[in-house]
């Protein structure tokens, strides 16, 4: 998780330092959306396994959710680096 940060906080600093199109910074963008969303999805699988039954249906339905939102995410940020090429 610490290394996902560091290289997300490594990324964003190189792309202040370059002049950076409109669709790279998009792309940053929905990296950043993607790490959180990813993990958000750990933090839910963590609480559905100290919870009780109604408790973890909720947080796998949450842990589904981040999931799929990572995905998407992760995907508009290819689509962002390959149109900025």
């Amino acid at each position: 998780m610490h290394k996902i940060l560091i290289a997300l906080a490594t990324s964003l600093t190189l792309l202040a330092a370059v002049p950076a199109s409109a669709q790279v910074g998009k792309a940053a963008s929905e990296a950043t959306d993607a790490a959180k969303h990813k993990l958000d999805e750990k933090r839910a699988d963590s609480e559905a396994k100290k919870s009780g039954p109604v408790g973890k249906a909720v947080n796998n339905v949450k842990s589904g959710y981040h999931k799929n939102r990572a995905k998407a995410s992760a995907n508009k940020a290819k689509k962002s680096l390959k149109n900025a090429v």
